[in-house]
């Protein structure tokens, strides 16, 4: 009895808490030896529907990352930081991000057009200084002045 392989770039797709994917049995026959998810070998005759799991409304995990790609953005050159060290432009978006918050809930305006400036110093800061700085900013022992 053959194993199933899967063909080099097959399409995988969600289904429960395994990936699916169209099989091919190395020996040509349509049956297959297969371990659950509990880790137990069975055995049995897999069909699987004709269609893609893109037909299926289900996109593949390489057109969700390809998504992502296309639409990243990251932090744009800002003249006022033209050096290599990025460390006071991330400071200062962290600045200007809370403070446009800060601004903009007084005014009972709308948050999100401040998202620009987290997206900046989401981008430029290590996790551990963002962190931090929220850490302090509710103790009460930020140095920045927001």
């Amino acid at each position: 009895m053959g194993v199933a392989r899967t063909a080099p770039g097959t399409a995988l797709w969600p289904c429960g808490r395994l990936l699916c994917a169209r099989l091919r049995p190395a020996s040509g026959r349509s049956f297959f030896r297969f371990r659950s998810g509990t880790g137990v070998f069975a055995e049995g005759h897999i069909e699987l529907p004709a269609t893609s799991g893109a037909s299926l409304g289900v996109s593949t995990m390489a057109e969700d990352i390809q998504a992502k790609i296309k639409n990243y953005q990251t932090a744009p050159f800002d003249s006022r930081f033209p050096n290599q060290n990025q460390t006071r432009n991330c400071w200062q978006n962290y600045l200007d991000f809370h403070r446009c918050e800060k601004a903009m809930t007084a005014k009972g305006g709308d948050v999100s057009v401040c998202e620009w400036y987290r997206r900046v110093y989401k981008s430029l800061c290590p996790i551990s200084w963002v962190s931090t700085w929220d850490d302090r900013r509710a103790e009460g022992t930020f140095p920045g002045k927001i």
